[in-house]
């Protein structure tokens, strides 16, 4: 008893004297230490605080710090969404305030709790932290090496982000307003990442470049830590956790090739979906005023951060219900009811500003073009380049195999994570429901006519009508195929976490009924084996960067430099563009990135420029279709384009366009003002 207590003793000072080291430790290498230790305290501390608050209880491995990441994340959406309607800043005292008190107030209630915890002998709780912890941390090392070459974050959804960024940062604001960058007000896109990337930006001091790629690939690196947690708690066992965050970490390419894409609200949002999972599960078996309100909270904040993965949310939630619903009797469903409704409509109350705004921006849209929602054969298809990229194809493979065993063995976690798949597959694939609610019909009244029940009947036979010759639902942008594909890793890792533990189970059960028992060297086995998986998974994903997305070098970075020091604040900037998608074009080198690093005008805005005035989205296409399109004859018409619309610079980077600097050579009205590193800059000379 006495080591117990003197272990319990010394425990916290360990605990803090070793966080204190680590954490000054990083503060003193610089603003990207810097970044990296306010991330820690932004993404865990204000979640911490609000749980040890709200006490929700949830007992499964590794539900906890993934709990606390998803509310961290909820509550500075919410905050930065309330302080924008009350009309307040936050501005970088403030925030330096807040956040300082948050990490003091959770440093207090985390040393009272570790002093209430008695130290944990060895077990299968122990042993499935020490391999989470090793897994994440080699998840995030390799992470920060995929990284290494990029100067500026890739492809397209980069650039909109950094500029949304900027706007938070520098207003302290949700940015729904784009100006003086675009003229783009009430901004019906998610906003929930970049306020909280605005806000490590404005205390870190590093770069918004550095904070982008390191503050995304730190929330990537999370991504293991929240499918950990879901697949422990569905299956109830850390083995399933950690198999999980292998899987997503260091084996599927999805969601490390979101770097590619620059994917990072996406991201953001699916390090929410498994909380809402979490809390949702526990609350039906024991509900709680806690876990019901930390749900509105998680479900409130991802509305803010990721529409699309609110989607894919409630179809988790809605199979999880299902497949609890089962076994248990009707009156238990109904005590959930109206607690349920009731955390729906405080999610709702919480969001209030944010729905109006879409409110306000849609219905009236919808109202005019019913057909807005649809979506274009293009966007809603299925790539299946990127459905069996990487090791897809080995993974949905064993993700079924693990399903079928486990809806075979009876396990509520196989039927709901399987009716999750199918429900999202059906909600890009509305044409789907033609064929399969007809089916369910057809049963339902061969059912109804065995039993002699007339309800049954007549939603049987409401069923059979729904069959492609009568119906033809639509599919829509708001959730497409590919969104579905690059989304799968969540239930691919869950299904094959499970089914790691029914292997285990049942090699346990077999070396036991042989006599042959050998946990130890099971146990080592094992180990080893992940070991070895996770090494060649690190290996293997070290460049996992795609060349072809990435628009910007260091050359371009210097030059954008040059450009913030050598042109005026209101220089306007032609650049080279080429077709993108929905009516929208994007550029094709660093020159795009002059807006959100050195707030210079570009001919080709970030895409957000759609959400502006028509008449301003019409000129803008129309210029830029000018340049994507141009040929040597059409130079007299640039040169009055760009006369007419004030643009005095025209930047050309080291990626092939439709402009090039033989169009110009020789003209008297371009000169040459910078050429470095295969980037040119040319000024105009109007009265050439």
């Amino acid at each position: 008893m006495r080591r117990s207590r003197t272990a319990n003793h010394i425990r916290p000072w360990a605990l803090a004297l070793v966080a204190t080291a680590l954490l000054a430790l990083a503060w003193l290498t610089g603003p990207l230490g810097r970044l990296l230790v306010l991330l820690a305290l932004l993404l865990f501390a204000p979640g911490y605080l609000l749980e040890r608050s709200l006490r929700p209880r949830l007992e499964t491995p590794f539900a906890r710090p993934a709990l606390w990441l998803a509310l961290s994340l909820s509550s500075a959406a919410l905050l930065y969404e309330w302080g924008t309607a009350l009309h307040l800043h936050l501005t970088t005292a403030a925030l330096a305030s807040l956040l300082g008190l948050c990490a003091l107030a959770a440093a207090a209630a985390a040393w009272r709790e570790l002093g209430r915890v008695r130290p944990a002998p060895p077990g299968p709780a122990v042993l499935g932290w020490a391999g989470l912890l090793a897994l994440l941390a080699l998840t995030a090392g390799t992470r920060f090496v995929q990284i290494q070459g990029l100067a500026l974050p890739a492809w397209v959804d980069s650039v909109h982000h950094a500029l949304m960024i900027r706007v938070a940062a520098e207003r302290g604001q949700a940015p729904l307003s784009l100006y003086p960058y675009l003229p783009v007000t009430q901004l019906p896109y998610h906003w929930g990442y970049h306020v909280v990337m605005a806000a490590a930006l404005q205390l870190s001091g590093a770069s918004l470049p550095q904070t982008m790629l390191w503050g995304g690939q730190g929330l990537n690196a999370l991504s293991g830590l929240a499918c950990a947690a879901l697949a422990a708690a569905l299956w109830r066992r850390p083995l399933a956790g950690v198999v999980a965050a292998l899987v997503v970490g260091l084996v599927s390419i999805m969601p490390a090739y979101y770097v590619s894409w620059g994917r990072y609200t996406q991201l953001t949002g699916l390090l929410l979906l498994p909380a809402a999972g979490l809390l949702w599960q526990a609350a039906l078996r024991a509900p709680s005023r806690g876990r019901w309100v930390a749900l509105a909270v998680v479900l409130a904040g991802l509305s803010l951060v990721h529409i699309r993965v609110l989607l894919l949310t409630l179809a988790l939630l809605a199979a999880l219900l299902a497949a609890w619903a089962v076994r248990e009797p009707a009156f238990v469903l109904r005590q959930r009811l109206l607690p349920a409704l009731l955390a729906g409509a405080l999610a709702l109350a919480l969001t209030a500003p944010w729905l109006a705004l879409l409110a306000q921006r849609w219905l009236g849209r919808i109202a005019a073009e019913p057909g807005v929602l649809a979506g274009s054969p293009g966007s809603t298809a299925l790539h299946l380049d990127i459905l069996w990229a990487g090791t897809n194809r080995w993974l949905i493979a064993l993700a079924l195999a693990a399903a079928l065993w486990g809806i075979a063995r009876r396990r509520r976690a196989a039927a709901a994570l399987a009716l999750w798949v199918a429900l999202v597959v059906a909600a890009a694939n509305p044409w789907l429901l033609g064929y399969v609610l007809p089916a369910a019909g057809a049963v339902a009244l061969v059912l109804a006519a065995q039993v002699r029940r007339w309800l049954p009947a007549v939603v049987g036979a409401t069923l059979l009508c729904c069959n492609p010759a009568l119906v033809r639902l639509p599919a829509s942008w708001l959730l497409t195929n590919d969104v579905v594909a690059i989304s799968l890793f969540v239930p691919l890792s869950a299904l094959i976490g499970g089914g790691a533990c029914l292997a285990w189970e049942a090699l346990a059960r077999r070396a036991a009924s042989a006599g042959a028992l050998a946990p130890r060297g099971a146990r080592l086995a094992g180990v080893a084996a992940l070991a070895a998986l996770a090494i060649w998974g690190a290996w293997n994903q070290r460049s996992i960067v795609n060349p072809a997305t990435v628009l910007a070098t260091g050359a371009d970075v210097a030059a954008i430099a040059w450009v913030a020091e050598h042109t005026p604040p209101d220089a306007r900037f032609l650049i080279n563009a080429t077709e993108w998608q929905r009516g929208s074009d994007r550029a094709v080198d660093g020159g795009w990135w002059l807006l959100p690093l050195a707030g210079r005008w570009t001919s080709t805005p970030p895409v957000l420029y759609i959400f502006g005035d028509p008449a301003y989205v019409h000129e803008t296409q129309e210029r830029s279709e000018l340049v994507r399109t141009l040929t040597p004859a059409d130079m007299p018409r640039l040169l009055e384009r760009m006369r007419r619309d004030g643009i005095g610079y025209v930047y050309l980077g080291t990626k092939p366009g439709a402009l090039t600097k033989a169009m110009f050579a020789g003209n008297p009205a371009f000169e040459t003002v910078y050429d470095a590193g295969g980037v040119t800059i040319l000024a105009v000379r109007h009265g050439a």
